[in-house]
């Protein structure tokens, strides 16, 4: 497509460049006509005063009359080498011009045919990555943006508590994705009916603060910005956690008693590191 639009161009500057020299040529000789015309008929008059006897000028208007002739005839041999040399057609310059315009078309020929060939043969190649990319672009991106989703992801340690009595589904994404679909009138009562439900879900450490009677433990779930929250003894063993880092992957397990906002609070809970 490219190449056929150069050509168009390369066609249409030339019709237009002919045009243009063809009305310059005729312009130069129409120019030169009513100058050659007016110029003899000027010569002629003063050959007939000064030499033939028309009119009756003073010898001091003769005198002028001679040196006015000088002039024309001086004028006309100027004009005579102007149409010599002004006249004839400048084809050498134009042939350069057409030579390097075509030189240029051809460059500008291969230049498009090389990057018609790259882009083909990497069409392949791009539609793959394009691929590849948009398998999973959200989960790449959340790692990213919440690494300790990668950690919950990569944590490969199985559910260590009975799975007869917490459930490892639904996952705290899946209840709050029926929540959130659930009618005005409805949400209430399905967000209850979660209550009681003993579950044990995978969730990155967060932090932990010491309350009068126990210890209250703040984690990441699967959902971004969604915590949970469970409290355990001051009779249960916390040493691992005084040196865990925030986003280190544990088991945690527990009966859910509310699901208000973006957390979820687990009852009777423990964890497993």
């Amino acid at each position: 497509m490219a190449w056929q639009n150069a050509q168009a161009v390369y066609t249409n500057v030339k019709f237009n460049r002919g045009n243009v020299d063809k009305s310059t040529q005729l312009m130069k000789w129409i120019l030169f006509w009513v100058f050659i015309v007016l110029f003899s008929l000027a010569v002629l008059g003063t050959l007939g005063v000064v030499f033939l006897g028309f009119g009756t000028p003073t010898e001091a208007e003769r005198e002028w009359l001679v040196k006015g002739l000088i002039l024309e005839v001086a004028a006309c041999i100027v004009a005579l080498f102007y149409s010599i040399f002004g006249l004839k057609p400048e084809s050498g310059k134009q042939n350069l011009n057409v030579e390097d315009f075509e030189n240029r078309l051809t460059e500008l020929e291969s230049k498009v045919f090389l990057t018609v060939k790259e882009i083909d043969s990497n069409t392949a190649e791009l539609c793959a990555r394009k691929d590849d990319s948009s398998s999973s672009p959200s989960k790449d991106f959340m790692h990213q943006m919440y690494p300790f989703l990668a950690r919950i992801d990569e944590y490969d340690t199985p559910p260590p508590f009975d799975v007869d009595e917490y459930n490892t589904s639904p996952s705290y994404t899946e209840i709050d994705a029926d929540i959130s679909s659930a009618k005005p009138f409805d949400k209430e009562h399905r967000e209850k009916s979660y209550f009681g439900l003993k579950v044990q879900w995978k969730c990155a450490y967060k932090g932990i603060a010491e309350k009068e009677d126990c210890y209250r433990i703040r984690l990441d779930t699967e959902r971004p910005l969604y915590g949970a929250y469970i409290e355990v003894s001051k009779e249960k063993d916390i040493s691992k956690l005084k040196f865990l880092d925030e986003g280190h992957p544990m088991w945690v397990c527990g009966e859910i008693i509310d699901l208000s906002g973006s957390n979820v609070e687990l009852a009777n809970a423990n964890f497993y590191i």
